[in-house]
Parts: structure tokens; sequence; C-alpha cells
């Protein structure tokens, strides 16, 4: 990296990365310039890496510059490099400019600006004003429920919710005090218990917010007392009128941290200024949450606000900024009680931090823009986790894909923070464990083994039991490529198209997987229970649907005229009996939930595949057999009840079969032959595909338990009640043979 100094406007530029050994120059660099006693400039619009040693630099030069009231000025960042600030959570701790003469205009009018200290009298006291940021903050409005990050709100206070579905109307009414990684919880309902939470990852890490002000992250100056002494928390009231007297300019809002250093009860509070302006500010925002903490029992409140009561606050170093006396006080370790805020409280040794806004903007207008196509629904966890998804643009638009059984997923149009639109790709929301599952699989499982083409996973953010993953979706043509679910070229296609179109997914695409069977002991009754997947509630749902309880060993059923097996009694009794029994057979790395809606392919037909959540080593044939429950159930050609009759004479002759190879006899007679021929024949592909990858093994059985895992669950899916009626059936023919077979 080179290093050139211009001494007349204190700018230092860097041209290449700013590393673990680059820094150490930097620094003797930067330590010849500080002895000014002036503003420095880094230009980095020539730098395009910063490592943590890197940072750690800026930081101590920052904090030095700071300590003598002046400014460290970081000009020309390029997008990826900011992008490493912001993650830190150091996008406002610096002084971002885009060119080195706006930074040397910023100097030039800062210097403008009174920044000496001053006396401020408050009843007997002496108290020494010392400027820090700028003289007037733009706060942030929060007006309506959102999920929003400890960085994203910074100093604030609001109301929201720490436990409960806010969304679902089951969220509790809290009032929040956010202090940069540290939140204070305090219910308004009596009845609950006040906490707080703490986080290693403020810009990641989200609050839900019903209303709120947020004042930033930097603070407008401190008080502090001339001489050691002891003062009364109503003093401060006076001093703040003096002091905006002293100004002569309208206050939007006023936000005090207030250190208090009593030797026996130490603190620290967060405490908003009830005036006539904040009055103004809530009433014409209408924040009703905000109009009712401002009064108790009919009176109005000078101060609203939560304190911290510590272990210990010792506030020696005086040097030390507002964010360092919150990260090394505000620990789980140093927080005994989180209490309501108490004005008569005596304060000794107090030192307050002020932060004093000028004007409130919609705090919407500073996030990422989300919009929604119409009738989508996309709440605020999902808004939430979009924005850290996608902190690459500036803009997005969301449309709905499909909603599968344990996830969503959505389409996605992004926009770079320059309006250049961004190549297309899509967003699946679901579980956590899902999501991170889907996530470690993909990259364990399917990149270092097949030609997935583009669909890879670009990023996985988390909000409490929620995750969601951003997929890339550009087909090889480019942005034009037009990908279709394999479901639309099954339900366009005659056989004759389809054949091929298998044999490339099966025989080549996926060849690494189902082509290298290993030999391992596996355990059909444990690896096949759909109770330990997505199922656990099977059993309440067959009651309720069709008063069958599994505890019965046999149903009734209308199409047959004795008692057949009852498959959930099978499921529930037998699968817990035999769940250890295992055998030798034939694995390899299968996808685990393949369906048509997981396999995408593009006008040139290159196959994209996704959702990998439940990829692993199974049974070589498990794959093949989840198709066959989705051609011979989910997609029988039952219109209605009338259907049934014709149907099931053919899956009485299908499922005569007893082996793996065994061609069985098509009997269907009924009106919807085209459909079933078709379905038929693709299911009798997918037995030759597990057949050859067993290695020709013809033992049916463990291909029936495969198809037990899907077939038995179906009564859970968004079906016609006819399908769950046929899965039922079909289940119970499959259970017989598994049972006579021992």
């Amino acid at each position: 990296m080179e290093i050139n100094t211009d001494w007349k406007i204190r700018c230092v530029k860097l041209a290449g990365k700013l590393d673990a050994i680059s820094s150490n120059d930097l620094d003797q660099a930067l330590m010849a310039l500080i002895g000014s006693g002036q503003d420095i400039i880094i230009d980095l619009s020539e730098c395009p890496y910063v490592s943590s040693a890197g940072i750690r630099i800026l930081l101590k030069t920052n904090k030095k510059l700071q300590s003598g009231q002046h400014k460290l000025f970081l000009s020309g960042v390029a997008p990826i490099v900011f992008r490493v600030f912001e993650i830190a959570g150091l996008d406002h701790v610096f002084q971002f400019e885009a060119t080195v003469e706006g930074a040397v205009a910023a100097i030039q009018a800062g210097s403008l600006k009174k920044t000496e200290t001053r006396e401020i009298s408050s009843g007997h006291h002496q108290l020494i004003w010392q400027p820090i940021g700028e003289d007037t903050i733009t706060g942030q409005l929060c007006r309506a429920l959102e999920i929003v990050s400890y960085h994203e709100l910074g100093f604030a206070l609001g109301i929201g919710s720490l436990t409960g579905d806010p969304s679902a109307g089951t969220g509790s009414a809290d009032l929040i005090a956010s202090l940069e990684h540290c939140a204070g919880f305090l219910p308004l309902t009596p009845s609950a218990d006040a906490d707080f939470r703490i986080t290693s990852d403020p810009p990641k890490t989200g609050l839900c917010i019903y209303e709120a002000l947020s004042f930033g992250l930097v603070p407008t100056g401190s008080l502090k007392l001339k001489a050691p002494g002891i003062v009364p928390f109503s003093q401060l009231q006076e001093a703040l009128s003096s002091f905006r007297e002293d100004t002569g300019s309208k206050q939007g809002g006023i936000l005090l941290v207030v250190a208090n250093q009593d030797k026996n009860k130490p603190s620290l509070s967060i405490a908003l200024a009830n005036d006539a302006d904040l009055a103004d500010l809530v009433r014409d925002n209408d924040m009703k949450h905000f109009q009712q903490v401002l009064t108790e029992n009919g009176a109005v409140k000078d101060y609203i606000g939560i304190t911290f009561v510590l272990a210990e606050l010792n506030l020696a170093a005086q040097e030390d900024s507002l964010s360092d006396v919150i990260r090394r006080k505000l620990t789980f370790e140093n927080i005994t009680a989180v209490k309501p805020l108490t004005p008569g409280t005596f304060l000794e040794n107090p030192v307050v931090w002020i932060f004093r806004a000028g004007q409130f903007i919609d705090g919407g207008t500073k996030r990422l823009a989300i919009g929604t196509k119409p009738g989508v629904v996309f709440e605020p966890h999902k808004a939430f986790l979009a924005r850290l998804l996608y902190a690459d643009s500036s803009e997005i638009l969301i449309d709905a894909i499909y909603g599968g059984y344990v996830a969503e997923t959505f389409h996605v149009t992004s926009f770079d923070h320059e309006g250049r639109k961004m190549r297309p790709t899509v967003v699946k929301v679901a579980h956590r464990d899902l999501i991170a599952r889907e996530s470690e699989r993909c990259k364990q499982y399917a990149l270092p083994y097949i030609f997935n083409n583009s669909a890879v996973i670009l990023g996985t953010e988390y909000y409490e039991g929620t995750g969601a993953l951003r997929y890339n979706f550009v087909g090889i043509g480019g942005e034009s490529s037009q990908l279709k679910w394999l479901t639309n070229y099954y339900l366009e296609s005659d056989i004759t198209f389809l054949e091929p179109l298998f044999d490339k997914i099966f025989l080549q695409i996926l060849k690494p997987w189902y082509g290298q069977p290993v030999s391992k002991t596996i355990f059909p009754f444990r690896d096949h229970d759909p109770t330990l997947t997505f199922f656990p509630h099977i059993y309440q749902t067959v009651s309720e649907l069709f008063s069958i309880s599994a505890d019965e060993k046999e149903m009734h059923i209308k199409e047959r005229e004795h008692p057949v097996l009852n498959p959930y009694w099978f499921l529930k009794h037998e699968y817990a009996r035999r769940r250890e029994t295992g055998i030798d057979y034939l694995t390899s790395i299968c996808h685990g939930d393949l369906n048509m809606q997981n396999i995408l392919l593009d006008e040139n037909m290159n196959v994209y595949l996704i959702d990998f959540s439940e990829t692993k080593p199974r049974s070589v044939i498990s794959d093949f057999a989840r198709l066959e429950a989705i051609f011979m159930i989910d997609n029988a050609p039952l219109d209605d009840e009338t259907d049934m009759a014709a149907y099931l004479d053919f899956i009485d002759a299908f499922y005569k079969t007893e082996r793996l190879d065994e061609i069985p006899e098509i009997t269907y007679k009924g009106k919807q032959g085209a459909i079933v021929n078709k379905n038929a024949a693709l299911v009798l592909k997918m037995r030759k595909y597990a057949f050859d990858s067993s290695k020709s093994n013809p033992e049916i059985l463990p291909y029936f338990m495969a198809l037990l895992e899907w077939v038995l669950p179906v009564v859970c899916y968004k079906l016609p009640v006819v399908h769950k009626r046929l899965s039922a059936i079909i289940s119970s023919i499959l259970c017989e043979k598994v049972m006579k077979a021992g």
C-alpha cells in the first residue's frame, strides 16, 4: 500500500489494501498528523479492502482526535468497504464524505461553529458543557409496528414488545430504552417484570417497536459538575432551560443519558424530556402509546425513562466516549436491576450526555424501501430479515412464489444504491432451524457434488425463531432467462417429452449423488418416520379429519367390505417397536424432500435444485419414492368421489408388486386414462432409477418404507379430502405388505 500525505489539508491518501502489515505504516503517518491539533482526512477512494487491524488504527486515531475535540473524516469509501464499517456498527462513528473536497468543506464549516467548553449555572452548582457532535440531530420516528435493529435505533426511547407475537395481537407493551448494544424493557402492566437484553451484533439484532423516537448514535454534547458534588435530578431541567436560552434555537426533542456515580447505588439512566415541543411532536404524529406514557394519573411527567441499576460505575477516565461507557458498564455482570426513572433522585458526580433533535423524520425513509405486489403479505419480521439480506440494495419489490408446508418463498427484484436493477433473487422464510440446516447442507452436499448452475445461497439471516435465506436465481442466459418449475413441464407435457427430461435430471445432473452409493446399516422405521420431521401432529389431524384413532388397529372405509389395517396405528405402534431394526443397504446423498417445486429449469433446460434443508445421506432409493407419492396421490385425477372407485381398482393391481423391478399391471378403466397412464409411466421410471441405483437389488420393502414417509402425511397437506382419503387407503396397503414381511 502507498501512503501519501497532504500536509496542507491534513489528508492521508491510501492506495492499496489496508491490512495487518500496511496498518502499521498508516499508524505512523497518522501519529505525525495528530500532533497538529486539527481534523484529519483519510482518502480511501483507492483502497479496496480494510482489515480488522486497519479498523483498529482508525478507531484509535478517532479516539485521540475526539479527546481534543477534533474529527476523523473518511472520504471516497467504496460500497464494499463501507459495508465492513456498517456490519461492525461503525458507520455512525466516523465522519464519511464522498470526496476529499467535501471533507475539507465540512471541516471549514465546522470551524465556524463554537466548540469551546462553557459553564452553565444550575442552582448552587456550576456545570461544564462539552460539545461532542452536531448542535442538533435529525431524529427518526417509528409510528407503526416494526422490527428495528439496535443499530438502526441507536439511542432511543419507545414503546414496544419483549415477549409474544405483536403482529398477532399477543405482544406485551413495554417502555423500551435502546442504548447501542443494550435495551431495557419496563412493562406498562404493573404485574410484569422489567428486563434487559444485550446483543453482540447490534446491526443484526431486532427489537419489536410500536412507536419510538430515535436520536442516533452521537450525542450533541455532555454536562459535568465543575467540582465534585451531589445534585438533584430536577436541577438538570434548570440547566437544560439555561442551555436552550443560551443557544436560542427551538428544540424538537431532548434525550438524556445520565451517569450517577453514587457509591452505594450507581446507575445509568436514559430519559426523554417531556416539554411542549415533544407534546406537539407526539400529538401531530398521532403517537397514541407515547401520549399515554407521558402522563400518569392525569398529571404530565417532566421526564419518562428507564434506569439501569449497576454494581459499579466509576468514570475516572474522563476521555471515555459515551459508546465506551455503554459497552463497559451495561453488561450482564454489572446490571443488577431495571427500574422506572425517578426524577427525584440525587445524583453524585453525574455525567449527562445530551442528544438534541431539531427535527424528526420518518425512520422508514432511512431504511431499505420494501414494496410488495398486490395481495402479498410481508410481515414486519420478514421486512427486517429482508433489510439484512439486501444491505447492498436501496429498494426491493416482493412477489410471492408459493407457500410450502413449512416455508414461504418470494421473488425479489432489487435495485442498488444508484438505482440500477440487480439480478433477480428469491427469499425463503421458515423456522430458523430449517434455514440454518438448508444453508449448511447446501454447502456440504450440493455445491461439492452437483452442477447446480447459479442457484446458490447468497446469505442467511435470523430474527428470533425465524430465518431467511437469499437465493441467486440468474439463469445461464443472464437476466433474460425464464425459470419454470418442473411442475409446469409435468402438467403441460406428455410422457414422450417428460421421460428424457427426467433422465437428464436423474441420470446426468444428479448422478454424483445416486451414482456413487455406499453400503451402510440403515434403520427404515426411524429414518422414514414422518412424525420425527414435519408431521408430529399427524395423529391429531387424522382424528379430526376422519375420526380415526391411532390406537385402533383396524379402520373402516366405505370402499372395502371388511375393516383394513389402520396405517396410523401401524405408524404409532409398529414403527416405535421396530425403530432400532437395522438392515444393510446402499445409501447416497439424497435431497430428502425432492418434489417438482424444488426443481427448476430455464429455457435451455438447465437444471436448478433448491431447498436443501433435509439433504443428507439416506437409503439410495429415498428421493425416487418421494416422487412416486407425488404422482400417485398428490396428482391423482380425482375430481370428486365418483372417480375414486376406478382409481382404487387401478391402485389394488398396481401395488401387488413384490419386487422393485416388477412391472405392475395397469388396469385403470376410468375417464382420466391419459393422466393415470402418464403418472404410472413416471412411477415406473422412478422405480427403474431406484433399482439401478441400488445395484439391481429387487428388495421392495425399503422402497415402500421410503414411500410411506410421504404417503402417510398427505392427510396434513392442503389437498382435497378425496386425496387425503386416497393416501390413507394406499398407506394401509403398504403397511399390510410391510407387516406381512415381518
